[in-house]
């Protein structure tokens, strides 16, 4: 076939010339700029990955979802022991929007050995400190209650010992029986929320989440009186201990 291309070519008196192979100049600059744009894309994004990822193995992981469990199990196992003190008799279950003070089975470090213990939150607005601290609860030695529930967590000589947890902000409030209701504090003796309702969030994080915590849900031993009626709040049932 190319003999007969040939025999042609030379019979109309022209010259056939092969198609050039391989990209002309301009093909390869524009080969070459495109080239050089995508990597440099592909190294800004790199580069902005790299740093993300040294930001968060450098980041300290927070302590709050532990904290939230350990509060979550402890209010779940309220313990309403009556404690006596100079002819009244009162349950340790007392906070504001910034502290919490309850009688719980639920020890974090299980210093008491299966003895009820009053845990204690602290939470000082303006430094994101969060503080914890629990004692042995014993009915028979009110003095050395209204000692802890008094003790400023800043003193770290003092007995029991306050654990600082790192927050970017932590409130409370509580949850009365009717539905929506809530009261800013509890004071001693008032009575007992139905849930503990907790808005926090993380160092360095502008985000924050709320959750409910129901108080002695497990057991459903508490009633209402009149005085707590009025908020909405329960009343401890005096219960015989249980045998450990």
């Amino acid at each position: 076939m190319s003999c007969r291309v040939k025999m042609v070519s030379q019979r109309n008196g022209r010259r056939i010339l092969a198609r050039p192979q391989g990209f002309t100049l301009v093909e390869l600059v524009l080969a070459t700029m495109i080239s050089a744009m995508v990597i440099g894309i592909f190294s800004v994004a790199l580069s902005l990955s790299l740093r993300v990822w040294e930001r968060q193995q450098n980041r300290e992981p927070s302590d709050l979802p532990s904290l939230l469990e350990l509060l979550k199990w402890q209010l779940a196992e309220f313990e309403p022991i009556l404690i006596r003190d100079g002819g009244r008799q009162y349950s340790i279950f007392q906070g504001d929007g910034n502290s919490l003070a309850f009688a719980t089975d639920y020890s974090v470090r299980a210093i008491s050995k299966g003895i009820p213990v009053i845990a204690r939150y602290v939470f000082v607005p303006g430094r994101g400190e969060l503080y914890y601290a629990e004692m042995p609860l014993d009915p028979y030695h009110p003095e050395a209650i209204r000692r802890f529930l008094q003790m400023n967590p800043g003193d770290t000589r003092a007995w029991p010992r306050f654990y600082l947890i790192q927050v970017g902000d932590f409130a409370l409030s509580y949850a009365g029986e009717e539905a929506g209701g809530t009261v800013p504090s509890i004071e001693e003796g008032s009575g007992i929320p139905s849930a503990v309702m907790v808005k926090c969030a993380a160092p360095e994080n502008t985000a924050s989440f709320s959750a409910a915590l129901p108080v002695n849900s497990p057991f459903a031993k508490l009633t209402l009186d009149s005085n707590a009626s009025k908020t909405g709040l329960k009343a401890p049932v005096p219960r015989r201990r249980k045998a450990r």
